[in-house]
């Protein structure tokens, strides 16, 4: 078969083309490519011995590319006078061209060939030379083939048009409108081909598209067009062939036609899809083909791939592959000759391994990490700070230099080898193409990056840890304690040795629901040693042990934490602590493992800190659900991670019980926020829009004060005004209904019990009438009613009322008739008279339960947070802080000279906030009348800069008797205002 024409280059682009700016290789003697110009016309020869420095060296070492530059001389010197970049544009255009155009196979079939050869061939000249980077070289090789597919798919839908299978008219039949996806996985993906990889594709389809006649035929029609494609791609003809085409790592490929529907597929992964699979999946993109329906397949799979919570486990899955591959490649230790630059020892594997890994624990949390190129997503893990930049860098740098190398093995003949050459003269001759004469120095530059490789590989991807110790042995098989044992563990500080061997042993033979499991106990049995020494280094070791085989009792499953707490020493020492000093804390990883997963996130000092970052995170996380039910549970999800972070935050000294107020308060209202929007808009779906109508979300108590704590309950009221009338749904409702029942689909929404537990509870009773009044209020209600009827206790909740949500600019509306209520004319003796009998009612029937009940307590939180809200219902134009918290408030009233001591009550309040936040966030039942842990009077003396338990109950008490004087006081005075 004659060499059809392909697109003749012409005219150069530039005025220097590439021949000018190739680097000379290593000189070598150059007999065959000498051969060859002899052969060759004297203008084919003088054109190209030009460029013989270059391009000498690597014909005469490579015999698949000297054939190519034989087969096709004229191009190669045109584009030799061109530069690479527009070489290639030329290919692919032809490529695309005959894509359109060709009538069968055999007319497409030798211009893909040829083209492919021609790719590599300019590609190898180029990266060889320096004219273009291993990147740009290998992204090369992905367009080819991205362009090869869709040409062949072209060719295929035209011909499924002329036999009448398809909907589509003749024009409108190509691989843009198949319903086909083709997705490209592995190096394809990544756009990072070797030049003589294989291409791994997977094929799915989506009947929702209507491109068949006959859909029932949907599996057999794709299939053929599939087989004829990878036919087209495979078969050796004249010119070679395009790309060897692997279809196995589609959805079980021994069982499943090389087609598969888009649902089929979905389903497969949802259900049986392993952590190989998913890390296959992080690189795959639409290549060619229908790639809209490509990039809806890759939204619909993503929370397969990209899990909710960071997934520890899957480093065992990966480190167990990579053994696997070390067994079956027989893979040994550094070395040069022989070794091999993808599998061995500190080869391209691991480098991949170490990324994807990582890129699977945490991206379903942060998306800047779901990348494809191995170069990008190790700058976007230095960029969230899951490794360092120096990390980033010196892999990166390694990445390309073991790529170049295996380019360089791989140019030689076209041969699908990874394997460095068994003798120095041939290795020579990689160095060499690498542009180094010197053996001595490409072997100490091929070792130092291989070393590099398995150094930070080590880090991640340890090898198991030992059944021993720094101090002994530690063995726990057997019937009888082993004496080395007993004398490790005594060393270590355990009191009662065969305590601990027989604790162990119980763990080891799954008497625990957590240690069922095979994979759980190995986890355990490599956590052991590191486990019992942050255990004998918890100050009473037997205690420690006797608190983490309790929590393992009741914990439910241990695969996922066992596996974060063998990777992560900082947490083991963390849920050491928490079981001592904060039960509330160890419960909520029993119930809720995942909640651990922010405190390795390397953003965790930012969550807990940032009110941004916080509302970020949050939307991120809530912006991959697919459903109206799945904003629900992701909403659970997140909240109780978030909760459990900054109570973290907040016990570890990170964050202030202010800012930890704050950050509770953020997250409740965010999550609130975005609640009412997925309800709104599901509610809207069946009974439609009320026209003119406005809604509020109105805070009160703690939310509004921005002070909530771990454990608040969300105290709201939902407020509107609109026109009477009825919605314009399918189920139309009437004005009064429809907001009555949006309401309870909100607080369903935030108090519901689902699989991930329940988000918040809610208080409604501050509406109007409380709960015998309506759940929905219309803002003429709320405003008749607090002027007409309201007690004083519900003005004192006035006081720091706050808007939350709003429709547009309804919330100035709401906040001007709280304003309105506030700046009434009253009583000054009655409204103090109704705030101190209610004081005492609260006292009479809720009396504090012990000394540390500092919100009860006579002269605790309730009696500052009641001066401050009388002093706003009787001075609240003097103070001029509408809305403020009671701290600001105090100060303020102090300055002005009404409660001298405000400035001294704003202190004492910072102080039982932080008691109360540190009890609420370490304590299950904070009220209790029960003996709190010593490590927990350790813990909340230290958080109130107190130097122990006994110094900080006397102050409180002090402290209590202040305020219980200065209430006394400012309510003898505010009587006469």
């Amino acid at each position: 078969m004659t060499c059809p024409d392909l697109a003749p280059l012409g005219p150069p682009r530039y005025r220097f083309g590439m021949v000018t700016k190739l680097n000379a290789l290593p000189t070598i003697d150059m007999p065959v490519f000498a051969a060859w110009m002899g052969q060759l016309p004297g203008a084919q020869s003088a054109a190209l011995i030009k460029s013989s420095a270059a391009i000498g060296p690597l014909l005469e070492s490579a015999p698949y590319l000297l054939g190519l530059a034989q087969a096709n001389v004229d191009w190669l010197i045109a584009a030799l006078r061109d530069n690479p970049d527009g070489a290639l544009i030329d290919i692919l255009a032809t490529v695309d061209a005959a894509g359109a155009s060709a009538a069968d196979e055999a007319a497409l079939g030798p211009v893909l060939r040829i083209a492919k050869g021609r790719t590599a061939l300019i590609a190898a000249i180029a990266e060889t030379g320096g004219a273009w980077t291993t990147a740009q070289a290998t992204a090369a090789l992905s367009d080819l083939a991205d362009a090869a597919l869709d040409a062949a798919l072209n060719l295929l839908m035209r011909q499924a048009s002329e036999k009448g299978l398809l909907t589509l008219p003749p024009e409108d039949a190509t691989a843009a409108n198949s319903g086909l996806a083709i997705f490209a996985l592995g190096k394809h993906g990544g756009q990072e081909l070797n030049y003589s990889s294989d291409i791994d594709i997977v094929v799915f389809y989506d009947l929702e598209k209507g491109v068949l006649k006959d859909p029932e035929e949907a599996t057999k029609t794709y299939s053929r067009m599939v087989q004829k494609l990878v036919g087209l791609m495979e078969d050796r003809q004249t010119h070679g062939y395009v790309f060897r085409t692997d279809l196995r790592l589609r959805p079980d490929p021994g069982s499943t036609p090389v087609a598969i529907s888009f649902d089929a597929a979905l389903a497969y992964y949802e259900s049986r899809g392993q952590n190989w699979e998913r890390a296959a999946w992080i690189k795959a993109r639409p290549c060619a083909g229908d790639r809209q329906v490509g990039h809806s397949f890759l939204k619909e799979l993503a929370p397969y791939i990209w899990r909710k919570h960071l997934d520890f486990a899957t480093i065992a899955d990966i480190q167990a592959m990579k053994r696997q591959i070390n067994i079956a490649k027989n893979v040994g230790d550094i070395r040069v000759e022989g070794h091999n630059v993808k599998l061995g020892r500190g080869g391209i594997r691991e480098i991949e391994f170490f990324t994807q890994t990582q890129q699977l624990i945490a991206g379903g949390r942060d998306k800047t990490l779901r990348v494809k190129p191995t170069a990008h997503a190790l700058a976007a893990l230095a960029d969230a700070n899951w490794i360092t930049p120096r990390a980033a860098t010196e892999l990166t740098q390694t990445y390309w230099y073991l790529r170049a190398v295996e380019n360089r093995l791989q140019m030689l003949a076209d041969e699908q080898t990874h394997v460095m050459p068994a003798t120095p003269a041939e290795v020579a001759v990689i160095g060499r193409l690498m542009g180094q004469a010197d053996l001595r120095a490409f072997e100490i530059d091929y070792r130092s990056a291989l070393e590099r490789v398995a150094s930070y590989y080590a880090e991640l991807f340890t090898e198991g840890e030992t059944l021993g110790s720094g101090t002994g042995n530690l063995v726990f098989t057997g019937s009888d304690d082993d004496p080395g044992t007993l004398e490790t563990l005594t060393t270590m500080g355990f009191a009662d040795a065969s305590k601990v061997i027989e604790t162990v042993r119980k763990w080891h033979y799954g008497g625990y629901p957590a240690t069922r499991a095979a994979a759980a106990r190995g986890h355990l049995t490599e956590l052991l040693p590191a486990l019992l020494t942050t255990l004998s280094n918890a100050g009473n070791a037997d205690e420690a042990l006797a608190k983490f085989d309790n929590f393992l009792s009741r914990l439910p499953t241990g695969v996922q934490l066992f596996a974060l707490l063998r990777n992560h020493p900082n947490l083991r020492t963390l849920l050491v602590q928490l079981m001592a000093s904060a039960p509330r804390m160890s419960e909520a990883v029993i119930h809720r493992a995942h909640v651990m997963d922010g405190l390795i996130d390397p953003a965790f000092a930012n969550d807990v800190t940032h009110r941004d970052v916080l509302v970020a995170k949050v939307d991120a996380f809530l912006a991959d659900a697919r459903s109206y039910e799945e904003v629900i549970d992701r909403a659970r999800i997140i909240g109780q991670e978030q909760k459990f972070l900054i109570a973290a935050g907040l016990l570890s000294g990170t964050v202030e019980a202010r800012g930890a107020g704050e950050q509770f308060t953020a997250l409740a209202e965010t999550l609130l926020n975005r609640l009412f929007g997925s309800v709104r808009t599901e509610f809207e779906r069946r009974h439609g829009v009320l026209a003119g109508g406005k809604v509020a979300l109105l805070a009160f108590g703690k939310m509004a004060s921005r002070e909530m704590t771990v454990a608040s309950d969300l105290d709201f009221i939902l407020l509107y005004d609109a026109p009477d009338g009825e919605s314009d749904g399918a189920k139309p409702l009437s004005t009064n209904q429809y907001y009555t029942r949006l309401t309870q689909r909100l607080v369903a929404a935030i108090t519901a019990p689902t699989a991930e537990g329940v988000l918040y509870e809610a208080d409604m009773r501050l509406r109007p009438s409380g709960n015998a009044g309506p759940l929905a209020t219309s803002l003429s209600g709320f405003t008749s009613y607090h002027r007409d009827n309201a007690w004083t206790w519900e003005h004192l909740a006035l006081t720091r009322a706050r808007v939350v949500l709003a429709h547009d600019s309804f919330g100035f509306v709401v906040d001007a008739a709280i304003t309105e209520v506030m700046s009434r004319p009253r009583d000054a003796a009655k409204a103090i008279n109704d705030v101190v009998t209610m004081r005492a009612l609260m006292a009479k029937e809720r009396p504090a339960r012990h000394a540390f009940d500092l919100k009860m307590a006579q002269g605790g939180l309730v009696d500052l947070e009641f001066i401050a809200q009388s002093a706003q219902l009787v001075a609240g134009l003097d103070i001029a802080l509408p809305q403020a918290a009671t701290a600001p408030v105090l100060l303020r009233l102090g300055a002005l000279g009404l409660v001298p001591d405000g400035a001294r009550l704003a202190e004492i309040h910072r102080t039982y906030a932080t008691v109360l936040q540190v009890m609420s966030s370490a304590l299950i039942h904070p009220l209790k009348d029960e003996p709190w842990p010593d490590a927990f009077k350790e813990l909340l003396a230290g958080l109130t800069h107190y130097p122990d338990f006994g110094r900080l109950e006397l102050d409180l008490a002090a402290m209590r008797a202040e305020v219980t004087a200065a209430a006394a006081a400012w309510y003898d005075k505010a009587r006469t205002l």
